[in-house]
């Protein structure tokens, strides 16, 4: 499977619902007027977040992101999933 491939199906598949879901967890609790600058900054950090996601899988719709690219991303993704560990 080809890197722009591997990339689209993670971002389909996991990445945005992912990021979908937490980004309307810090809705709810911004909305609830209950919140901190840090879940104010967190918003932010993850609505940017998303913005570069759906940039990546336009880019992967439109055929304008290079298998080079797609590699990098997915390393740093990778890199993203071990800190989380």
């Amino acid at each position: 499977m080809s890197n722009i491939k591997k990339l689209e199906k993670i971002l389909k598949e996991e990445l945005i619902p992912e990021l979908d879901e937490n980004l309307e967890e810090m809705m709810d609790i911004i909305d609830s007027g209950d919140c901190s600058k840090d879940d104010k900054d967190e918003l932010k950090y993850l609505e940017e977040m998303k913005a570069y996601f759906d940039e990546v899988e336009l880019d992967i719709s439109n055929n304008n992101l290079t298998e080079e690219d797609a590699l990098d991303i997915l390393e740093v993704l990778e890199d993203m999933r071990l800190d989380k560990e």
